[in-house]
């Protein structure tokens, strides 16, 4: 029984959505850390699972005594829990099946109420949002009439058999496979829906000597090689029951048992070859953490073949691993669980990057476990990086380490208008979130004045990337996070980042010998200049001074005459020409105290708490 959605609610006077399942799809992944109520869905549908083993009589709803506990509702309190279950118009059904709204003309709904003082569970269906049977199990005669008309239920009536018909066909779907799982494990659970590996020799011993299909075991045997071929990267050549065991033969000639093989791979055996066996079954598996013991690739490959190979069933795969979280399409659903403050437990879609970004938090996923660093920091040039850098390094007390921590981009200026935070459907901008899961961009304003650099008209380049980030963080949203706790813009305070060094140091530097300029032009044209005799206190570099210029001005010639225009434009240039060279000296003699310029103490704080988030 294929079904689009679940929704459940109620176990929380002020929690009414706990759980929403929107648009179901063959693999449905619900994802989160421990103890965030991940395996509640699973022990919840377990618990609707065993009333398929009481009789459902047709023509009234199904009242059974109910047998709930706190961990199958989360309710953490004395409230009524409410299931709906949305059908899906995929299923199909034969002229055998005795059934009057089928979902690909109606929207059928099962729906189960759970009343937790009386301890009772009421299985109905509702067709077009109303119920077919009332509290009095009289039946709905017409479902279009805008006053529906209630009478006695017989067996001619439309629906008569519809509550049973369906219910039975969902309980019937629901598998559940055990986290722990060993074929000759002594197993206490009788019941059939619940695989747990420990009748799975059994299974096959029957599909081996079945004489009316003989087939299906050599099926079974080629199916599963080439399965699991792929999933543990060699090739596996023959499997065999042999002395009531499984036994699988490989390319390197080794032979081992089911009982000898390693615990990840006798489980994949073992799931495998269930699903197989019922693959012509419309089943809803529920498959806790498939990651134990196994690598990330063969859980990756394991739920490939879910996909694609066993197309009947819709599987609902619950985890703690990051691992299957890219390999995300059209045939993928995400749901993620996570604990509110005051410990309710809601299972949500996780549809965009800022959720997906958000369970990658909770899980404690970062970056630097990949060997990739956990923050990106873009700047606009090598320059920048070197004071960056330092100011982190200063700042943290060195408890920030470049290639782990963080580590640089750069941008280039003005290129920074093709880049966005969210695919570009045009494929004409750089996506800044591929690249990191964090990132930090660092611009300069190039204001010349605080008039300039109060006109929001400034760097209009900058304004088109902030206007896209802005509209990005209206649309995508976390359950508590937006695109602004991943992506941060710090635009410099004045005129670049040159500007937030301490004048007097930078005067140092800009004059030492290293810098020092004695001589302009060349041949003829060569002229020998010397610097004005100055203080580094008097050193006149304010928040909108271009270094380069500010120093070229303390220059003159020879007989003390002031060099004209065209000179001063060639000593700057000549300054301007060594930006990287002067951002390593100073990064040689910086100190904490001459980092108390303007905003900057302000900004590396904020960065250096981003960068450690």
């Amino acid at each position: 029984m294929k079904i689009d959605s679940i929704k459940l609610s109620g176990w929380r006077s002020y929690d009414l959505d706990g759980v929403l399942l929107e648009g179901l799809k063959s693999i449905n992944l619900i994802i989160g850390p421990n103890n965030s109520g991940k395996s509640n869905l699973s022990k919840y549908f377990n618990y609707l699972k065993s009333v398929y083993n009481s009789e459902l009589t047709p023509g009234k709803r199904i009242i059974v005594k109910a047998n709930l506990d706190e961990s199958q509702t989360w309710h953490w309190g004395r409230n009524n829990v409410e299931c709906q279950i949305t059908l899906s118009k995929e299923n199909v059904f034969t002229k055998e099946d005795n059934v009057s709204y089928k979902p690909d003309s109606h929207n059928v709904m099962l729906n189960c109420q759970h009343n937790l003082n009386t301890n009772t569970s009421i299985l109905n269906i509702k067709v077009n949002e109303l119920s077919i049977f009332d509290e009095n199990d009289l039946i709905c005669y017409d479902l279009n009439s805008p006053h529906p008309i209630w009478r006695d239920s017989i067996d001619i009536a439309p629906g008569f058999n519809d509550n049973k018909f369906y219910w039975e066909k969902f309980l019937k779907s629901l598998v559940f496979v055990d986290p722990i799982r060993h074929h000759s494990r002594n197993s206490k659970n009788q019941q059939s829906y619940y695989f747990d590996g420990a009748q799975i020799i059994g299974e096959l011993d029957k599909l081996r000597t079945d004489k009316a299909t003989p087939s299906n075991w050599s099926n079974y045997k080629r199916q599963m090689k080439t399965w699991l071929s792929d999933i543990l990267s060699e090739s596996v050549t023959n499997i065999e029951i042999i002395d009531d065991d499984l036994c699988l033969e490989f390319q390197s000639g080794l032979s081992f048992s089911l009982d000898k093989l390693g615990t990840g791979v006798s489980q994949i055996v073992m799931l495998l070859s269930h699903l197989w066996i019922n693959k012509e079954s419309y089943l809803n598996v529920f498959l806790e953490e498939p990651e134990a013991n196994l690598h990330p690739e063969a859980v990756v490959r394991l739920v490939r073949i879910f996909e694609s190979e066993l197309v009947n069933h819709r599987f609902f795969i619950t985890t703690h691993s990051p691992s299957l979280i890219d390999c995300l399409n059209q045939n993928w659903s995400v749901y993620r669980t996570l604990k509110n403050a005051n410990g309710a437990s809601l299972i949500s879609p996780n549809d965009n990057i800022v959720k997906h970004y958000e369970t990658l938090d909770a899980l404690g996923v970062k970056a630097s476990q990949i060997l990739q660093a956990n923050t990106v920091i873009w700047v606009e040039g090598p320059s920048d990086r070197i004071y960056i850098n330092k100011w982190i390094e200063l700042f943290s007390s060195g408890t920030l380490k470049e290639g782990k921590d963080y580590s640089f981009l750069y941008f280039g200026g003005t290129n920074l208008a093709s880049f966005t935070a969210l695919d570009d459907p045009d494929n004409n901008f750089i996506n800044i979130l591929s690249t990191s899961r964090k990132a930090y961009l660092i611009a300069d304003s190039d204001c010349s004045s605080k008039s300039s650099r109060d006109n929001d008209a400034f760097k209009a380049y900058l304004n088109s990337m902030l206007d896209r980030l802005d509209s990005a963080n209206k649309n995508k949203a976390g359950l508590h996070s937006s695109i602004n706790d991943y992506i941060k813009i710090w635009i410099t305070d004045g005129r670049e980042i040159e500007n937030y060094l301490s004048k007097e140091l930078f005067f140092t530097v800009l004059t030492s010998p290293e810098f020092k300029r004695s001589y302009i032009g060349k041949g003829e044209q060569r002229k020998t200049i010397k610097l004005i005799p100055t203080e580094p206190s008097d050193f006149v570099f304010d928040k909108f001074s271009s270094f380069d210029m500010a120093i070229a001005k303390y220059y003159q010639d020879d007989s003390d005459i002031k060099l004209i225009d065209s000179d001063i434009n060639n000593v700057a240039l000549s300054y301007a020409n060594k930006k990287v060279q002067i951002a390593k000296a100073v990064s040689k003699v910086i100190k904490l105290t001459d980092c108390e310029t303007f905003d900057l103490a302000e900004k590396m704080a904020e960065l250096i708490a981003f960068i450690k988030k």
